[in-house]
This record gives structure tokens, sequence and C-alpha cells, in this order.
């Protein structure tokens, strides 16, 4: 899975934007499209570095629109779908991965799955989610376990670990099987 190659590169860029990180859970916010454009910024470099050698957004499939494709040297395009999610508190409501991984809206990522399991994208798609803050490995993989449960035959592999990540925030990296 080359893709999680990329993981120190926005790991090193996202522990720089901390602060940003904590506000947003501060204040109970999701930018997804921040997340997206912080997340081009980081691979236009590596696609100048020539760590990947093709990058495309919004593309237009027979499934839906996907965020990202992402190509590494030698490897067959990776097809990649983008998260925001809060964890805390959200006008008096607590969320917690568990329940986005429980939701069959666009709020969690049944619909990001299902668009990635078609065709040339079911051997190389991935859900990117990005967490503000860190849920924790038992309530990250309590919440894989879920989804799993929930939506089979849909299935999701966790690739990163909250255990690498600082308490602000969480690149939660997932496979779709």
């Amino acid at each position: 899975m080359p893709v999680h190659q990329l993981l120190p590169k926005l790991r090193s860029h996202f522990d720089a934007l901390q602060d940003r990180l904590t506000c947003f859970c501060k204040y109970g916010c999701q930018l997804e499209g921040w997340f997206k454009g912080e997340l081009l910024t980081v691979l236009d470099a590596a696609l100048q570095a020539g760590t990947i050698v093709d990058l495309d957004r919004e593309l237009a499939t027979s499934g839906g629109r996907i965020d990202l494709r992402v190509t590494m040297p030698g490897e067959n395009p990776s097809w990649i779908e983008l998260k925001h999610w809060l964890i805390g508190m959200q006008r008096g409501t607590r969320y917690g991965a568990g329940f986005y991984f429980g939701d069959q809206t666009s709020v969690g990522i049944t619909k990001d799955v299902t668009k990635l399991t078609g065709g040339e994208r079911a051997a190389s798609g991935y859900v990117l989610v990005l967490l503000t803050a860190n849920p924790g490995n038992d309530e990250w993989f309590r919440g894989v376990e879920k989804f799993n449960r929930k939506f089979s035959p849909l299935r999701i592999e966790s690739i990163s670990s909250p255990s690498d990540f600082p308490s602000a925030y969480f690149l939660g990296l997932l496979c779709v099987a």
C-alpha cells in the first residue's frame, strides 16, 4: 500500500499546524475544504520533488466525484476520499469516532467507501480522515470494527494508528478492502 508512504510528510506538515487544529476542536468546526487545501500544498511539493508522479482532484467517476488521485512512481493510482471529523463537543453534543463510523449519511464514510469499491478504484481506494482531536487507539479501532460489522460487505482496514500522532489530531488512513 504505497500511499501510506506519504504519512510522514503529512504528519510533518500537520504537526506544525497543531494550533489551528486545537482551535478547530475548541470551536467545534469541521473544515474539510481547508484540509483539502493543506493536502494539496503537501502533495504538490511531493509532485515537484518526484515523490509522486501524478496528482489530480475532483475526478468524475461512474460512482461519483472522488476527491484526489495520487500516483506514486511505478505504482497504480491511489484514489482518496477526504473527511474532517471533530472529536469532542459541538453545540452541546459529544462526537466520537464511533458515531462517524456508524453514520450512513454524508457525515460518515459509507458513501465514500462505496464510491471507492468500483472498477479500477477497488484495488487502490483510501479514505483519509483528519480527526481533531486524536480519539485514541481504542475508540478508533472500535469504530473501524463497527463500520465493518454494520456495513458489511463493505470493509475498511486502518493503515495508521492514533498512538503515532499527538493529542491535537490524527490522520486516519483507511484502506478500502
